[in-house]
């Protein structure tokens, strides 16, 4: 599966609108991150002629295929099931539920912010230790996800949902 990546021309393109493509490739180029196949982006653009506008745009020098990527498959929030709580509901996660925690937290970084956005935030997630080291990013975690007018909505949902897999 062929993955793309923005190229700085890409990056200058989004940001500026400098007039080189249409609207529908503009739209293709936004939904390129670097992870997601083309069968994936034409999924999301409902671009009936993805070959086409993905070659425009690596025409144009927008983006660029990435050589041995592998297209990595975001779960969104909801697919994300909430651990089982023992009989006593005070029993210490497994370490299989810190890691879903863990998913959990980065996902929805992902889906409120993008693929590229809150890296440091992102990798400090991804090293804790334990559950207290999860816990102590809450804060921070959760100040992220309200930035976006969606996630403020969603906020106490989507602390509900990690509070049960943590």
């Amino acid at each position: 599966m062929t993955v793309f990546t923005k190229t700085p021309k890409g990056q200058e393109e989004i940001t500026h609108r400098t007039g080189i493509v249409g609207q529908r490739a503009r739209r293709l180029l936004i939904l390129i991150d670097g992870h997601r196949g083309a069968d994936e982006l034409a999924a999301m653009s409902a671009d009936d002629d993805i070959a086409t506008t993905l070659s425009q745009l690596e025409e144009a020098g927008l983006i660029e295929a990435v050589a041995n990527a592998v297209p990595v498959a975001v779960v969104p929030p909801a697919a994300v099931a909430p651990a089982q709580v023992g009989a006593e509901g005070g029993q210490a996660p497994k370490t299989g539920d810190l890691q879903l925690a863990r998913d959990f937290m980065m996902n929805t970084l992902r889906t409120f912010h993008g693929p590229y956005a809150k890296l440091g935030l992102m990798k400090r997630i991804q090293s804790a230790p334990d559950r207290d080291g999860l816990m102590a990013l809450y804060e921070e975690w959760l100040a992220s996800i309200t930035e976006t007018r969606i996630g403020r909505k969603r906020a106490e949902e989507l602390t509900g949902r990690l509070m049960a897999v943590i």
